[in-house]
C-alpha cells in the first residue's frame, strides 16, 4: 500500500494556534480532559437510558409499547459520542481504566470499540477525505459520494433513495460491519489481538441479550413485535448518527483530497485537516451538549488529544488564526442547512 507524506508546515498557523490553546489551558487553570463534566454528562444519560430501558416493561401492554426502543437509539449514539468517544481518543479522563470502562459503553450498544478505534484514530484522523485511506469514505456503488467514482443511471436518484438506506446504517454496522473488519482478508484491521475475537463475541451477545431476548422473556411482546420494535430502535439511532456525523466531511462544502504519484499530500497536515472539515452550529449549547462536540470538528481534527467539552473555545482560537493566515474555514450556521448541503453534494454528483 502507498504511503503517504504530508509537506511541511507552510507558515506558522498551526504553531500558533496550539501555542494560543495551550494558552488558554495555563492561563485558566484547566486540564485538557473532560472531568467533572463528562462524568456528570455520562451519569444523566446513563440514568435516562437505564429508565428508558425500563420503561419497556412498564409500557408492554400499551399503545406505547414501541416508544421506549425509539428513544433508545439516538440515547445510545449521544452516549457513545459524548462519552466513548472522548475515552477513545483518552482524554475522557487522567485515569485511563475510567477511559477504557467509558470506551466500553460503545460495546454494551453493541458495536465494536477495538475495532472503531483504529478505524477512526489511524484512518480517519490521520487521513480524513483522502482516497482510498479514509475508511469513512468507503461506499457501495449505489451511492456516487466522490465525484471520480463512475456515474450510473440510478445515482441521478441517490438524494431520494439514500435516505432509506440511512436507516440500516447502524444495523449494517453491529450485525455486518464489526464482523467484517475482524474476518474479511481486504479488512484494513491487521494483527488483531485473540481477546478482541472473544470480547467481540461476547459483547455482541451481551447486546442481543439485552435488547432481543429480555424484552421477550419478561414482556407480553411478540418476538415478531420485539424484532420490529429493535428496528424502529435501529432507524431512529441511523438517522440521529448520520445527522451527527456526515455533514462534518460530505456535504457542498467538502474537499476530498487525492495524494500524488509518489503519495505525497497536496497540503501540510494542519491546513489539510482544516481544508476537509467542516464545523456546523457551533453557536449552538445544545447541539454541542447532544453532538459531544461533532459540531466543533475542525478543533477535534487539530486537538484530539483534548476533550470535547472544551472545544468552543478551542474552536473561537482556531476560527480566528485560520482568519490571520488566510486559510479557508468552512462552516454551516446550523445543523439542518449542514444536513441540507449533504444532500445538495449527493444530489450534484448524481449527475
Amino acid at each position: 500500500m502507498q504511503k503517504i507524506i504530508y509537506p511541511k508546515e507552510p507558515d506558522l498557523f498551526f504553531k500558533e494556534t496550539r501555542k494560543k490553546v495551550e494558552a488558554y489551558f495555563k492561563d485558566n487553570n484547566f486540564k485538557k480532559f473532560g472531568g467533572r463534566k463528562l462524568l456528570m454528562k455520562y451519569f444523566i444519560l446513563k440514568i435516562a437510558l437505564i429508565n428508558i430501558y425500563t420503561a419497556i416493561f412498564l409500557l408492554q401492554e400499551t399503545y406505547f409499547s414501541f416508544l421506549p426502543f425509539i428513544i433508545l437509539g439516538p440515547l445510545s449514539i449521544i452516549l457513545v459520542i459524548n462519552v466513548s468517544h472522548d475515552g477513545i481518543h483518552g482524554v475522557a479522563s487522567s485515569t485511563k481504566w475510567l477511559n477504557n470502562y467509558f470506551t466500553l459503553q460503545m460495546d454494551l450498544i453493541g458495536a465494536n470499540s477495538f475495532v472503531w478505534k483504529k478505524r477512526h484514530q489511524f484512518g480517519h484522523h490521520m487521513f480524513p477525505n483522502t482516497l482510498a485511506k479514509d475508511p469513512d469514505l468507503s461506499q457501495s456503488n449505489l451511492v456516487r459520494i466522490l465525484p471520480g467514482i463512475q456515474l450510473k443511471w440510478f445515482h441521478k436518484f441517490q438524494h431520494i433513495y439514500v435516505p432509506v438506506l440511512y436507516a440500516f446504517y447502524t444495523i449494517n454496522w453491529i450485525y455486518i460491519r464489526d464482523f467484517v473488519d475482524f474476518f474479511s482478508t481486504k479488512s484494513l484491521i491487521k494483527n488483531i489481538p485473540k481477546v478482541e475475537y472473544v470480547k467481540l463475541f461476547v459483547f455482541k451477545s451481551v447486546y442481543i441479550i439485552i435488547f432481543l431476548f429480555v424484552p421477550f422473556l419478561f414482556t407480553s411482546l411478540s418476538f415478531k413485535e420485539i424484532v420490529f420494535s429493535n428496528l424502529l430502535m435501529h432507524i431512529s439511532a441511523s438517522y440521529f448518527l448520520t445527522i451527527a456525523l456526515v455533514p462534518s466531511h460530505v456535504s457542498e462544502k467538502s474537499v476530498f483530497i487525492q495524494p500524488n504519484e509518489i503519495g505525497e499530500m497536496p497540503y501540510s497536515w494542519s491546513h489539510h485537516q482544516v481544508i476537509t472539515t467542516i464545523d456546523f452550529a457551533t453557536d449552538s449549547k445544545v447541539m454541542t451538549w447532544l453532538l459531544g462536540g461533532f459540531n466543533h470538528h475542525v478543533s477535534h481534527h487539530l486537538f484530539s488529544r483534548i476533550s470535547h467539552v472544551h472545544y468552543p473555545r478551542v474552536t473561537s482560537i482556531v476560527k480566528e488564526t485560520t482568519k490571520k493566515y488566510n486559510l479557508k474555514y468552512s462552516h454551516e450556521k446550523s445543523l439542518l442547512k449542514a444536513y441540507v448541503s449533504h444532500f445538495n453534494l449527493l444530489k450534484n454528483n448524481g449527475g
